[in-house]
């Protein structure tokens, strides 16, 4: 019997954790959503699909899903200098847009998970934004 009861508290407790995180990532998307609409969409596109060898696709791209520090540091601290993404290099320069690092997490949260993108639920967090440091 004690058994059964430590069985159904830990489901009740796993899912808890569960919706909560998922209730944090809806609302960390909402919030990046705006950030995008207001300092990414001029670029990337209102799907994400960038302009061909100009501005990168941030849909369905290898460089934001393989490599996400990477994606945090250009958001953070913009880009100069040649990537691949796709298969394709892109050189052009994106310059900081200042956002704090709560707005860094919630664009990336948008993105890693809009335009046939997935994070797998996985949470871009605040102090994971701290820890990336420019070159």
């Amino acid at each position: 019997m004690k058994l059964i009861l430590l069985f159904l508290l830990g489901i009740v407790f796993c899912s808890a954790v569960v919706v909560n995180q998922d209730s944090e990532l809806e609302k960390s998307m909402a919030r990046g959503k705006e950030i995008y609409n207001e300092n990414c969409l001029r670029c990337h596109m209102a799907k994400g699909e960038g302009v061909v060898e100009t501005f990168p696709p941030l849909a369905k791209s290898d460089f934001l899903m393989k490599t996400p520090e990477k994606a945090i540091q250009a958001i953070k601290f913009g880009l100069q200098g040649p990537i691949r993404v796709n298969e394709v290099i892109y050189d052009n320069a994106m310059p900081e847009p200042g956002l704090d690092d709560q707005k860094v997490a919630d664009v990336m949260n948008y993105i890693q998970n809009s335009w046939g993108n997935s994070s797998g639920k996985k949470v871009i967090t605040v102090q994971m934004v701290r820890d990336v440091k420019a070159d």
